[in-house]
């Protein structure tokens, strides 16, 4: 792995529609996302599948040149609308985490509200993207806050997610990204015992050798980033040196998991977090 880090990138849905809300980002303008790809393109780096950085993670592979992995949750069409063919062109793939229980249909969900021009995949267009490239990995069956689940429904959320997509792609799914990016120790071990090697989170930060397997940072685009704001993410992992020393500490507090429930615990009694 590079000593400067590897930026794992989160995006969700790219919008190509003429009034994007800056108030829901979890899009991403079609010329916005044109633009990254092809500064990346520019900028020499790579895409590297989830496989392959699993293989830089935990068995140390040494692979020379600037890397990056490309992440979408969810699994909106406009990932096959406009992603695919973009991201095709310079001859990149990115790894998919789908929620596997809105395949074929729109999202019914209050907080999904802002794509309702975007609808899920289906297991057809799922196929096309695993058939140039893209890795299909698990977000979850409903694509609930986890930890607010008793344990044999988070079981049921990946395991049942899990065996669907092995099901239809016959492909191994290993890998999880946890929805809205929460997570505590209960989940982890559940991912662990269906069959899971890594999760990913929602927190800042590029990828290094130390990285938590379980705890794996991504950095979120959205649609409040111009194109400096995105170079300033990709190269540092943060969207600021004050998120970043943030991050830093939060990546130190929470390094053990049980340590991360205590502390968000007392928070919550506090009246922080939002959990």
């Amino acid at each position: 792995m590079a000593a400067s880090g590897i930026p794992v990138l989160n995006y969700h849905a790219i919008d190509d529609t003429d009034n994007i809300n800056s108030s829901h980002n979890v899009s991403v303008s079609l010329a916005a996302f044109k633009e990254q790809i092809n500064w990346l393109h520019k900028e020499g780096y790579k895409t590297v599948t989830n496989e392959e950085l699993n293989d830089l993670l935990f068995h140390k592979k040494k692979t020379p040149g600037k890397h990056v992995l490309i992440t979408f949750d969810d699994g909106y069409f406009s990932l096959h609308k406009h992603a695919l063919g973009i991201l095709s062109d310079y001859g990149y793939t990115a790894t998919l985490f789908l929620s596997t229980s809105f395949i074929g249909n729109s999202y019914n969900q209050n907080d999904f509200e802002f794509v309702k021009h975007d609808r899920q995949l289906t297991w057809s267009e799922i196929r096309e993207l695993s058939s140039n490239g893209w890795t299909i990995q698990s977000h979850g069956y409903t694509h609930t806050r986890m930890t607010h689940l008793d344990i044999p429904s988070i079981t049921k959320e990946v395991t049942l997610s899990k065996n669907i997509i092995e099901q239809n792609l016959s492909k191994p799914v290993d890998s999880f990204a946890f929805p809205y990016g929460i997570y505590n120790k209960a989940v982890i071990d559940q991912l662990k015992i269906a069959g899971y090697s890594s999760a990913y989170t929602v927190h800042s930060g590029k990828l290094y050798p130390s990285v938590k397997r379980f705890q794996i940072p991504r950095i979120e685009i959205n649609n409040t980033d111009n194109i400096d704001s995105y170079k300033i993410k990709v190269l540092t992992g943060y969207t600021s040196a004050t998120n970043g020393i943030r991050a830093k500490i939060r990546d130190i507090a929470f390094a053990n998991p049980s340590v991360k429930d205590l502390i968000e615990k007392w928070a919550h009694r506090m009246g922080y977090g939002n959990r």
